[in-house]
Formats: structure tokens, sequence, C-alpha cells
């Protein structure tokens, strides 16, 4: 029994050991496909020492349970896309709606004292700490501050005291031009604001940071406000009020402000002045196809069509017959049928009330190429491909439907799935094959290609269609994002791969495969010509041997090859297991280069104009 434990530790550290590729066939390798398979063998080795069991190591069972996780993937892989494809719903998961001004403090500035230059109005009320700036042209000449003192006044030479506290800039003013002009024959005074009161105010209520705050006298409730910290989330943005000697004097409605751009607050604060803010009154929400969906607070009396105004109306795309209102009644939650929006004008709002207006299920769809109309469209739920032809005003008289690409956003997302699983393989079977050709005996250089072929190309989301069967076009329905590519008629082949002379070929009918590898110069001496594969116009794809089967009535070389077909002859691949590998990964290539040409010559008119 101990020898067996200390020869199944043996083997476990060889088949470890054996996981980790050759310093030479590592630096041979591309830098990214070399990257990728280190972390490939680091995350083996770990997972032989985590799972590691003697039961394992028969090689057919591994391999009989890696393709049977294989078809669990790929199965579960081809259920999403079919339910993807199938469904109309597009998945969104919405974030909780704000209420409606709440991010308004958190962008204004923090700063209202405008000690520089102050700029008030001619209304602006003097009092202790102002400083006046005064300008005396005539019998006597000079320019000086002058500060409103204590007592309320300005201590003028040769003239005396002024009181000017309580008066107006205007007011004052019109004092000291009367006074200066009296006392001073031929004398002019010009007058100015040189410097502000500061103003002491106890900020109240349900703001964010209550207590007592130091601004210039030239500030109001919103500036006072917004250097507290805002409104926290008990108070309300509809009733804000400045009281002094205990009466309110100013009520601020940031609504007002926000809704209406209405910004008439006329009250300069003083020393000893309170704003307080009122609690929260009522929040109503409304989403769905509104253009300003959030929650809104609603004073006394106000009615649900306000709320309506407050979210800029409706969406073009609102479905108005069918309105929802819900609201807690008797402790449970009712739904309130709604016959027509008019009908919230007539409905007084309750706090927690919930309205949606349900949106039709539009989706943007884009069409380009040969038709009359190229652009991107808004389709209705059940509008179907051909509906989005109609509307494009049909094919022109130039178009090749049969090789037209249409492509879908979850189709792509499912084949970028299988493309990083399938690279994942490459990666495997690169590690594998590195252990069993120590001596040389085949050449890795096609797969280690391929491998970083897959790792480069981007993942399509072509769907085969076909386009030239009016009933087939009807059974597909658009999705959010869907697009079609239209190219115009070609007279063209393309061949590419192991052929002496790769681009296109002119077209010519009931030719083989074999003829327009030769119009291209035959085969090279590496190619496979027993896997050669054709990716037709429709996006359909078939694989041809040349070697013909005994037991065929008909050699694969009657394979029809049409206009825009593309014929790709591989390099031969040494192992068996990389050429099943291969075959998808030849299936992936040729789809994204299908895809080039046919974008190419839908656009080939406009290079030409």
């Amino acid at each position: 029994m101990k020898k067996l434990i200390v020869l199944s530790f043996i083997f476990s550290v060889f088949f470890i050991e054996a996981q980790q590729p050759d310093e030479s066939f590592l630096d041979s390798l591309p830098e990214d496909v070399r990257e990728d398979l280190l972390k490939r063998t680091e995350e083996q080795t770990k997972s032989a020492e985590e799972n590691y069991k003697p039961s394992q190591y028969s090689s057919k069972l591994k391999q009989a349970e890696e393709l049977i996780d294989l078809k669990i993937r790929l199965e579960a892989d081809l259920e999403e896309l079919e339910r993807r494809l199938q469904s109309d719903d597009k998945l969104e998961v919405r974030t909780e709606l704000e209420l409606f001004g709440s991010d308004f403090f958190s962008t204004f500035q923090t700063s209202f004292m405008p000690i520089n230059e102050p700029n008030p109005d001619s209304s602006y009320v003097l009092g202790v700490g102002d400083v006046l700036n005064i300008q005396v042209i005539g019998q006597k000449d000079f320019i000086e501050d002058f500060p409103v003192n204590g007592d309320g006044a300005i201590n003028f030479p040769e003239i005396g005291d002024i009181v000017l506290v309580g008066l107006t800039v205007s007011e004052a003013s019109q004092v000291i031009k009367t006074r200066v002009s009296s006392s001073f024959i031929g004398t002019e005074a010009f007058i100015s604001l040189s410097k502000l009161k500061d103003v002491n105010v106890l900020i109240a209520g349900n703001s964010e940071n209550p207590g007592i705050y130091t601004l210039s006298g030239n500030s109001n409730i919103l500036q006072a406000i917004s250097v507290s910290g805002g409104i926290s989330k008990y108070g309300s943005y509809r009733e804000i009020n400045l009281v002094r000697d205990n009466e309110i004097i100013e009520v601020l409605d940031v609504y007002d402000l926000l809704i209406k751009g209405k910004y008439d607050l006329k009250e300069r604060l003083r020393t000893g002045d309170v704003i307080f803010v009122n609690p929260i009154k009522s929040i109503v929400t409304i989403d769905g196809a509104v253009k300003r969906p959030a929650k809104y607070e609603l004073t006394e009396n106000q009615n649900l069509g306000d709320v309506i105004d407050y979210a800029n109306g409706f969406k073009q795309t609102a479905d108005i017959e069918n309105i929802y209102l819900e609201r807690l009644l008797d402790g449970s939650l009712k739904s309130i049928p709604i016959t027509s929006s008019a009908q919230f004008n007539s409905i007084e709002s309750v706090d927690g009330d919930l309205i949606y207006i349900r949106e039709y299920p539009y989706r943007k769809a884009t069409i380009s190429g040969a038709v009359l109309k190229p652009g991107t469209y808004t389709m209705a739920a059940g509008e179907t491909l051909d509906d989005l032809v109609i509307k494009a005003g049909g094919f022109t008289e130039n178009a090749y439907p049969f090789g037209a690409v249409f492509e879908n956003r979850d189709a792509k997302a499912i084949n970028e799935k299988a493309q990083n699983l399938l690279y994942q393989e490459f990666l495997d079977n690169i590690i594998a094959l590195s252990q069993q050709n120590i001596s040389g005996n085949f050449d890795l250089t096609p797969i280690v290609g391929l491998t970083q072929e897959i790792n480069n190309s981007d993942a399509n989301g072509r769907i085969v269609v076909d386009m030239e069967n009016e009933d087939a076009r009807k059974t597909l329905g658009i999705q959010e994002g869907d697009k079609l590519t239209v190219p115009e008629k070609t007279n063209n082949v393309y061949v590419y791969g192991e052929v002496s002379s790769e681009g296109s070929v002119m077209f010519v009918p009931n030719k083989g495969i074999d003829f327009f590898i030769d119009k291209s110069g035959g085969y090279k001496k590496y190619a496979d010509n027993e896997s050669i594969y054709i990716l037709h116009p429709n996006g359909e794809t078939d694989r041809y041997s040349k070697r013909r089967n005994i037991f065929e009535n008909q050699p694969r070389s009657g394979i029809v090859i049409y206009p825009g077909s593309v014929i790709f002859v591989p390099r031969q691949i040494d192992n068996s297991a990389s050429r099943t590998l291969a075959a998808q990964a030849y299936v992936t290539i040729l789809g994204n280069l299908g895809l080039a040409l046919a974008s190419l010559n839908s656009i080939s008119d406009d290079w030409c104009q």
C-alpha cells in the first residue's frame, strides 16, 4: 500500500511537471499567445494540484469528461441564444429614481462673498460694517472710504455725522450729495460701495448642516442654503422661509427656479435673520414614457397633472391609453384605472403616489447599402426584417439580397462567448501538442497562427437569413440595434489561403471549386486540399474535400459557387485533434471576412460618387 501511495505521488508530480511547455517553444510563440498560454498552463497546474485523484489517470475517462463538459456548455449557449432571439423583451435594470432637485446644491458654488468687487443693486440696504467710497470734486477734492459706524452714521470731514443705516444705496447717495453740495459751493460727490458688511444668520429646520453662518450682506436665502450644504432628505424644496422679527417675509420654492426659471428673491439677509427649511411634503413618483422621470415634491392642493408638467410631458412613444396609478389606500396598494391623461388634472396628489406610463416597445434598426433610403429607422414591436426593407424603400436595381448580412447584438454576445471558449480550446491543444512534439515530428506553426487569428478576430453577430424570400424576411422580428447591410451585385469569387495568388477571380457560371483555385494559380505545397471551406454570400458554409468518397453518388465538387462566394484553402495540420478545432476556427474567420466584403460592396457607390 505504501508503494502504491509513493508511486501515485511520483506520477502526480510528473503529470504537473509535464504541463510546463518547453522554454524554446514558448520563445517561438507570438507575445500575446505566449502570455495567454502561460496563464492557461498555470490554471491547469493549479487545477491538477487541487483536484488530483489516482482514478483520474485514465486518459479516456478524462477525455469523456471534457467532451461532456463541452457539450453542456454549448447546449447552454445555444439555449440562451434561442431564448434571446425569440424574445421581444429588452433586459434593462433601472436604478432608483432620485428626488427632483436633490442634486442642485451639490453642484452649486460654495462661496458667496464678493469681497473684491461688491456689486449690489441700488436697493441694497446699508448697515453697520458697510464701507462707502466717496469722491468729492470741486471746492474740495479727495477720494476716501467711509465706514458705517456702530451709530449708523459716517463721519464726513467738515460736515459731521451723516446717518445712513437703514437707507438703500440710492437713498444714501442722494443724502450725501445734498449735504456736500449745501456745505461746499460748486462741489459734487460720487458714491459707491467699497466693502460689504457681514451678516450672521441662523439656518434651521431640515437643512443638511443647520447652524449659525456668517455671510456677505448681499446674500439671499438660496445662497445661504447652499453654504449650509443644501437640504437634507427630510427637508422641503418647496417651502424655505426667511423669518425676520418672528415674521415670514419671503418664501423660496426651488421648483420655481429649476422648472419655471423664476428667480425673484428680493430680500437681502440681515444679522439676526432665520432661514427655516420646512419638512418635506407629498412625494409622487412618475416613471415610464415621460421626458424626465423622477420623484417630485408636491404642495397641498396640487393635482397629478402638475406632476406630468414637472416631468416635461409625455414622450412621443408614450402609450397614453395604458397609464397606471398606484396609491396606498386603507393599508394596501391599489391600482386606480386612468382612462385619459386629462383625468390627472382632477386627481389631487397623495404622498406615495406612483404613476407609470407604458412606453411602446420601439427599437432602432439600421439598414445600409443597396436600398433606396438607407438609414436608421424606428421599429415597433412585432415589425420584421421585411418591414425594415419596406421602410428603406426596397432594394435598388443593382442590389444583391442573397449576399445581405443581418447582424444582431444578442447573437454577437453569444458568438463572443463561443469564440473565447474556442480560443481556450486552442491553447489547451497547443499545450498538449508541445508535450507530444518534443522530437519535432510535426509542424505547430499552422495551429499557432490560427490561435493568434482567433484571439485577434472580433466576433460578429451575423444571422443566416434568406433575404430573397419575402416570407423568410417576415418571420424574423427586429430587435434593438439590429443592422442589415445589402451589398451590390458582384461578379467576383474570392480565393484565399494556400493558393499561389490570393484575391478575387472573375465569376464564371456553372464552374466548380477547382476551376477558381486554378485561376488563382493552384495549390501551394502545404495546402490542405482535403478540407477546403466555402463561405456563400448568404452566410452558409460548406466544406469540400478533393478526395472523393467511394460511397458518394456524386462528388463534393457539386457544391454551387455563387458570385461573392469565398473559397478558403487552409494549410495542412498534422494532428487530427487540431484539425477538428481548426474547422471551427475557419468558420469564424471566414464569417468576419464575408462581413467585410459585404460591407465594402455595399458602399461601392459612395466611392464612385
